[in-house]
């Protein structure tokens, strides 16, 4: 279902080290090597459930990265939301139900986003969910070329480029504060 909707707008995979995907076995076979394989993970599909005739529209994919149930801790990743979806309430609703999910439901301490520096679209629009930037990664990341990426320099994998990394996070000492935020934008959906 993804992969149908998303071979059109294969410039959702510019700030991501996969895809696009030729074809959907590639698709499922990134899914099996990266995300089925590995327990820290855990993709969800994005429906939009908004369309006048009733409808379930897939919006996009996101996920859970990186989590720790022994440090009540998790990461907000692989956030693809269509084109026809951005700009809209589908964002912040996929990434409000998860962290209402992660922070009340599952107790975890720590939800973190993370992003390429030159992504502002993406850290920004975390900010304006209530996280809060902790920090640039420097060279966190080696990235296969041609994705968006500092060119790199001679090194063990001098044919990648590599990234800057912006860290942002919401922790359940400022959860309160943030969740009143975060409801009301979701209210106004």
């Amino acid at each position: 279902m993804f992969f149908e909707a998303s071979k059109s707008y294969p410039e959702i995979y510019t700030w991501v080290p996969f895809g696009p995907f030729s074809t959907k076995d590639n698709f499922l076979q990134w899914v099996e090597t990266r995300v089925r394989i590995d327990p820290a993970v855990t993709l969800f599909a994005v429906l939009d459930k908004t369309s006048p005739d009733g409808e379930e529209k897939i919006a996009g994919l996101i996920g859970l990265l990186n989590t720790s149930p022994e440090n009540l801790s998790t990461e907000i990743g692989f956030v693809l939301t269509l084109p026809p979806f951005q700009r809209t309430h589908v964002t912040t609703h996929a990434v409000g139900i998860l962290l209402f999910w992660c922070l009340d439901e599952l107790g975890m301490r720590r939800v973190q986003w993370q992003a390429n520096e030159d992504n502002e679209k993406s850290w920004m629009a975390a900010e304006k969910l209530g996280f809060t930037k902790e920090m640039v990664k420097r060279w966190e990341r080696a990235l296969p070329l041609p994705k968006v990426s500092i060119p790199a320099r001679s090194d063990a994998r001098n044919e990648w480029g590599g990234r800057h990394t912006v860290v942002l996070a919401i922790c359940w000492d400022n959860w309160g504060t943030v969740k009143e935020n975060l409801k009301s934008r979701m209210d106004r959906h």
